[in-house]
C-alpha cells in the first residue's frame, strides 16, 4: 500500500452511480485537501450542475497556488 500524497480534492454528488466512502477512508489512501458534498447532482455533473462543479475546481485550484 502507498498513499497518494498530490493534493487531492472529491466533489461528492448525491445522486452518483455508487456510494462515496468515508471522508476517514479515502483519506488513508489520499491526501485530500477539498471535500465537497454538493447540494444536487449526479453522475455526469459537468452536464447537470456544471456552475457547482467549476466553482469547486476552481476553489481547489486556488488553493495550490
Amino acid at each position: 500500500f502507498h498513499r497518494i500524497e498530490t493534493p487531492t480534492a472529491a466533489a461528492l454528488f448525491p445522486a452518483e452511480m455508487l456510494a462515496w466512502p468515508p471522508r476517514s477512508y479515502a483519506e488513508r489512501m489520499y491526501n485530500i485537501k477539498r471535500w465537497t458534498k454538493m447540494p444536487k447532482g449526479g453522475h455526469f455533473a459537468a452536464l447537470e450542475q456544471p456552475d457547482l462543479l467549476v466553482d469547486d475546481i476552481r476553489a481547489f485550484a486556488r488553493t495550490l497556488r
